[in-house]
């Protein structure tokens, strides 16, 4: 009896054994799922906008800035922005549209363009502005358009006065 009794205990033991093992490997397979999948997101490219402003040698996904107070929030309080994206201003009217920096947490290059899509003015990495008077940045003509993107960006891809660019909106 003593050698039945031990046989039965090993018995439940592997029976046991191979239950634990089973439920490991389906919270292994499950948290590899979940791991690939998380990696899949993070990597992946997020949705592109349809929204663009392409210069000669690249092209800038871009959020659009319409209303009043989109135009006023603008790029504020933003930690960073991604090396392709900015923010395109369009105003109602040609005119001249200054903007500030106000509450702006990264440099940004500032680009005016004319009606055409042509450069009319670039204010190259202007910095955050911490006080309550901040100083307008534009140029002294009318413009409609201006483009918000990393500072440095113009420099990067030779970006300058007078290139046309092609601002793609749906």
């Amino acid at each position: 009896m003593t050698i039945s009794v031990t046989r039965t205990k090993s018995k439940n033991k592997s029976l046991g054994y191979k239950i634990l093992m089973k439920n490991i490997k389906k919270i292994v397979i499950i948290f590899a799922l979940l791991l690939m999948a998380l990696i899949f997101f993070i990597i992946s490219p997020q949705k592109k906008s349809n929204n663009t402003v392409c210069f000669e040698g690249s092209c800038i996904d871009v959020e659009l800035a319409i209303t009043p107070k989109e135009i006023k929030i603008g790029l504020m309080d933003r930690t960073s922005l991604p090396e392709n994206m900015g923010m395109l201003f369009i105003f109602d009217e040609g005119g001249i549209h200054k903007l500030w920096m106000k509450n702006t947490l990264i440099p940004l290059d500032m680009i005016w363009l004319d009606e055409n899509g042509k450069i009319i003015y670039i204010e190259k990495n202007a910095q955050p502005c911490y006080v309550p008077v901040c100083p307008a940045f534009g140029p002294e003509f009318s413009s409609r358009y201006e483009l918000e993107v990393n500072g440095g960006y113009t420099e990067r891809y030779k970006i300058n006065v007078g290139d046309k660019a092609r601002i793609n909106i749906e």
